[in-house]
């Protein structure tokens, strides 16, 4: 899985959770560059590589069970580094990383600096939680129940953008829906009526009032309720 950046630009509406008011690149005692936003330094000045291995080795017994893993925080990945290295000791190369890093720049750098562990990682970098939810490879992704670990020093600085992707719902407003679909035919069945405003209402107003179901398109949308209200 090849490491990719998802610009918070690239969307038009942003949530702006976090505020860089300085950054800088340090050298750590043992020569390793160390990333420092807001003061706060994303890995030991004296050695990045030893504090990552003490990081990832509490998250070891999960890691051998678990060959996905999502990751909050890059930093100059040298858990990452650890992580992936740990993955290809219980799995071989039969394994995914996905990491959310709010800070673009911090990527950039992370990759122009050698510093990105390229094999089987997926990056989603930028603030717009709308455009990180709407790719599919993120929900494929999921919905495996990866292992979750969190770098210390990036969570707590992006504590809100954090939890707000932890907490985050997905707009059911059939605009806001189309907008994400692939399928054509599903798209031009949802826009033939924009006064309902969420899915639900879509349905209610268009599928569930028929007398019968006409076409494959409302099987699906009624197979949608069922598992929505936990039917199946």
């Amino acid at each position: 899985m090849e490491a990719s950046n998802l610009s918070s630009s690239s969307k038009g509406k942003t949530m702006k959770t976090i505020k860089i008011d300085s950054y800088e690149i340090k050298t750590s005692r043992n020569n390793l560059k160390v990333p420092v936003v807001n003061n706060v330094h994303l890995h030991s000045v004296y050695n990045p590589a030893k504090e990552a291995q003490a990081i990832v080795s509490s998250y070891d017994e999960k890691l051998q069970s678990n060959k996905h893993v999502l990751v909050f925080g890059l930093g100059f990945a040298y858990h990452v580094y650890e992580i992936c290295r740990k993955l290809e000791s219980y799995h071989g190369n039969d394994y995914q990383v996905v990491i959310i890093e709010p800070n673009e720049e911090v990527y950039r750098d992370c990759v122009a600096n050698h510093l990105f562990p390229n094999k089987n990682i997926k990056v989603f970098s930028g603030e717009d939680l709308d455009v990180v939810y709407s790719d599919i490879t993120l929900a494929k992704f999921l919905i495996t129940k990866p292992v979750m670990i969190s770098h210390p020093p990036s969570f707590n600085l992006y504590a809100d953008f954090f939890k707000s992707f932890l907490n985050y719902e997905a707009s059911l407003k059939i605009k806001d829906i189309g907008m994400n679909l692939t399928n054509r035919d599903l798209k031009s069945y949802l826009y033939t009526d924009l006064n309902s405003e969420s899915l639900e209402s879509f349905i209610q107003d268009n599928v569930l009032t028929k007398p019968r179901l006409t076409n494959n398109l409302d099987h699906l949308l009624l197979a949608y309720t069922h598992l929505s209200n936990g039917e199946f």
